[in-house]
């Protein structure tokens, strides 16, 4: 993990908490939506990132990604999203949560050997973001 990175989420979700993400800039959405992919991916996979409030970003974190150069996780969020939604994020959490209902055990399955190329970690993306925010 790069050096500043924890702390800059910090100082972004404190910022999140008192204007909202909607008010954040572009660099601070990206550290914060790509933080909370990590963070959710990491404590339970795709599917629990889809499920929890976290991925009510998806599709900036998605936008993120591909800003600051993180083409290989970029390209897994993407495939997960397909997997879990026919390549089209919904728009709100519950409609996330009933479409992961639909073929669950599969979706699970395939979403879980995503998480497994996540695990691996073929970029830095911290430190792609750092050099993006630094920009």
């Amino acid at each position: 993990m790069a050096q500043n990175y924890p702390d800059s989420f910090d100082a972004v979700s404190d910022r999140v908490d008192s204007i909202g993400f909607d008010a954040l800039s572009e660099k601070e959405q990206a550290i914060y939506t790509i933080w909370w992919l990590e963070a959710e991916v990491n404590n339970g996979g795709f599917h629990q990132y889809f499920w929890n409030s976290a991925g009510d970003n998806a599709a900036v974190a998605l936008k993120s990604l591909k800003d600051i150069g993180a083409t290989q996780t970029a390209s897994l969020l993407q495939q997960a999203v397909n997997i879990a939604f026919n390549g089209k994020l919904p728009e709100s959490r519950e409609d996330r949560q009933i479409q992961l209902e639909i073929e669950e055990e599969s979706k699970f399955e395939k979403l879980g050997e995503l998480d497994f190329e996540f695990y691996e970690y073929s970029e830095n993306f911290y430190e792609l973001l750092d050099d993006y925010v630094a920009e």
